[in-house]
């Protein structure tokens, strides 16, 4: 036991290290505090010309959703579909608890990895957003027809700094990327770990998971913050991090039980013999049990006595 405490701490110290240098580095590169790529754009470019409009979905939303829902459906399913006693035999993780915080842990690095890989990729591309004129406003295009500017200063005073340089950031699509990262990890989890009793309950909920992803894209689009390729971007990224996580780190949320009819016979063999014989009395003895309770076995030697004794009575 000691052996696997030893196991579990390093591998929450080491979740707790990826989480927190990505945070670090997600805040860096955030905050603008390296400076970002920007590729120019042409005047009169209709695919950046569109008004802001907000967001249908916040980044407020985003973030509350995508840290606590897995966290709820997870905690709800283990307690009320399983018993305490199904996480005994269970290697190191052999409570609810701790089997509950393993694979949140695991999305969590997951999602961590992932928000850090979608914000370099914004710095390293810096594509304008579909209403990167009307929010930057840059002072280069007031006179401009049909040029290509390839530098320009952003003059918008209506926003806020982050706001007006995030409207250089559009590619790839965070909203998408952590909406179907989400929807896979919860998908896989329900598909494997809620059972089939519960009748239309899990094609519903994972009707819902699927329709999270599917809303927090299109509206993308349709509130023009991204154009369509740094969606589908966004959703292959989330997809590919999504099936990883669950794949090789959760492997497929199966509890790593142990055979105790196995180890119990492995045990007995391993007993040292007594009397010549292999597992000593008590081997011998379940052996005779088991003899006696199954009529399918029959000794030949037995009966042959039996036979002998039967002329000698005649």
């Amino acid at each position: 036991m000691s052996v696997c405490r030893k196991t579990l701490r390093w591998i929450y110290m080491v979740d707790l290290a990826l989480v927190l240098s990505m945070s670090v580095l997600l805040a860096i590169l955030e905050f603008n505090v390296v400076p970002c790529q920007r590729i120019g754009f042409f005047c009169n470019d209709p695919k950046i010309s569109f008004k802001f409009t907000g967001d249908t979905i916040s980044m407020g939303l985003l973030i509350s959703f995508t840290l606590s829902l897995p966290l709820i459906v997870i905690w709800i399913v283990e307690y009320v579909c399983y018993s305490a006693d199904s996480y005994e035999s269970v290697s190191c993780y052999n409570t609810r608890g701790r089997q509950i915080w393993r694979w949140y842990g695991y999305y969590i690095a997951g999602l961590a990895t992932l928000t850090f890989i979608v914000e370099f990729m914004k710095l390293l591309i810096g594509e304008p957003r579909p209403h990167f004129l009307d929010t930057c406003k840059p002072r280069e295009a007031v006179n401009c027809t049909d040029e290509y500017v390839s530098s320009y200063t952003c003059t918008n005073t209506e926003f806020s700094t982050w706001f007006v340089n995030d409207s250089s950031k559009s590619f790839p699509s965070g909203h998408s990327a952590l909406s179907v990262y989400t929807s896979i990890f919860l998908v896989w989890y329900l598909q494997n770990r809620l059972p089939n009793r519960t009748l239309f309950l899990k094609p519903w909920l994972q009707c819902l998971m699927g329709l999270w992803a599917v809303a927090c894209s299109l509206t993308r689009v349709g509130d023009n913050r991204h154009h369509w390729w740094d969606v589908l971007v966004g959703d292959l990224l989330g997809l590919l991090f999504g099936l990883f996580v669950v794949v090789v780190s959760c492997q497929h949320f199966c509890l790593g039980r142990t055979d105790n009819a196995a180890a119990v016979a492995i045990a007995a063999l391993n007993e040292p013999p007594e009397n010549g014989q292999i597992g000593g009395y008590d081997m011998q003895r379940k052996h005779s049990v088991k003899k006696l309770l199954n009529p399918a076995v029959v000794n030949v030697s037995e009966g042959r006595e039996m036979k002998d004794i039967t002329t000698w009575r005649e």
